[in-house]
């Protein structure tokens, strides 16, 4: 596999004999651990091991090489593994000896235990993710977003006499302010010199903000017969969840004087104008997506889609469906945490955040109660695990 990005995970590896001998008996052992690389990771059990760490283990379904490298992990509260070469079959099942090399765990806790899914018991869907890279430098502006500011800046003018909706330009203007502040600005009468006083909370103070140009911008409102304006910024929040101060709403009158009433009507057409320009700029694949494993703070994922793998490969997160058999799909937010693409098919392996849910309430505590499910089905296998081991 080949990273596309990636979190390294931070391990302590041991080097004691002693230490390692503990780790093996105590966690390793007659437990079920997984081949690092295989999607999904093949099931194992070290089933016994010597003072000179070689190791005996039943490799299930797996066949592996005389001198193949394998790793072999399992999660429980901590990440651990044991990396070691195989000697070869012992002639006794499926059991292969292999000499253990290096063993590690990791320095933290992992917040929350993963677990396998099958195919058929869940998958990914509906995903909804950004077309098009939208950043707050705006060197390349998506088509979508000069044609949305287009049409709504015409519907404008008609009640307005002087309408500019555009992307933010330049430093140290007073529309940068409103671009760094997020705030709106309101000036009721540019003759008056206490209108350019911020009129509450929320709003750009025009009189620190133009300090020394102060009486300079009254001059040209004069002369530009402006008695009145507005300035309301446009801010896209992306599928990453990401606020970007896109560009601004601004205008002016030379007969009325606007109030805070005006401000919230253009502020509502900022809103829908980001709606528009979201939803031009969204793909939206309903192809079915095998999930990995799952845990309460995220899960793995394989993308084989195309077009959608082309998309999120670009992207730190993306919104979708998590679907579970027999029951109504989840909506969540994902943050990407590391992905790679497999060398021969292409496919995208993705590590994901689970970072938020869509605004109907009770989407994340139908998530949180199904891997409680799962968490309470992994306690039994366990139990019965031990069980056996203690029979044997």
């Amino acid at each position: 596999m080949e990273p596309v990005r990636n979190n390294v995970r931070d391990l302590e590896v041991i080097v004691d004999q002693e230490k390692i001998q503990h780790l093996l008996k105590k966690y390793l052992a007659n437990n079920t651990m997984y081949v690092k690389g295989g999607d999904p990771p093949a099931p194992v059990v070290i089933a016994g091991f010597n003072d000179l760490n070689i190791l005996s283990v039943d490799m299930g379904q797996l066949t592996p090489g005389k001198d193949e490298e394998l790793t072999l992990f399992r999660i429980l509260g901590r990440y651990m593994h044991v990396q070691g070469v195989v000697i070869g079959p012992t002639g006794q099942g499926n059991l292969y000896t292999m000499q253990l090399k290096t063993a590690a765990i990791a320095r933290m806790e992992r917040s929350s235990q993963r677990f396998l899914i099958r195919q058929d018991e869940a998958c990914l869907t509906n995903f909804r993710a950004s077309k098009h890279s939208i950043d707050a430098t705006l060197f390349n502006i998506p088509t979508s977003v000069k044609v949305n500011f287009s049409t709504v800046e015409q519907t404008l003018k008609a009640q307005h006499d002087f309408v500019k909706i555009d992307v933010f330009s330049g430093r140290g203007s007073l529309l940068d302010e409103v671009r760094k502040t997020g705030r709106s600005a309101l000036l009721t009468d540019t003759r008056e010199i206490e209108s350019y006083r911020a009129p509450g909370e929320g709003y750009l103070d025009y009189h620190d903000a133009l300090d020394d140009a102060l009486r300079k911008t009254m001059e040209e409102y004069r002369r530009g017969k402006i008695i009145s304006e507005i300035i309301v910024p446009v801010i896209y929040i992306t599928h990453d969840l990401q606020s970007i101060p896109l560009g601004y709403i601004r205008v002016q009158s030379r007969s009325k004087h606007y109030t805070t009433d005006d401000v919230l009507q253009l502020r509502e057409m900022a809103f829908q104008l980001v709606d528009r320009i979201r939803d031009s700029n969204t793909v939206f694949i309903q192809e079915r997506q095998e999930l990995i494993n799952l845990s309460r703070g995220g899960l793995k994922c394989i993308i084989n889609h195309p077009e959608l793998r082309e998309y999120l490969e670009r992207q730190n997160g993306f919104t979708f469906d998590l679907l579970f058999k027999l029951q109504a799909p989840i909506t969540l937010y994902g943050t990407i945490r590391g992905a790679y693409k497999m060398r021969e098919s292409g496919d995208l392996i993705l590590a994901v955040q689970i970072s938020g849910s869509s605004s109907r309430g009770g989407e994340i505590k139908r998530f949180e109660e199904y891997v409680a499910k799962l968490e309470a089905r992994h306690k039994e296998q366990l139990a019965r695990q031990q069980s056996d081991g203690k029979t044997r």
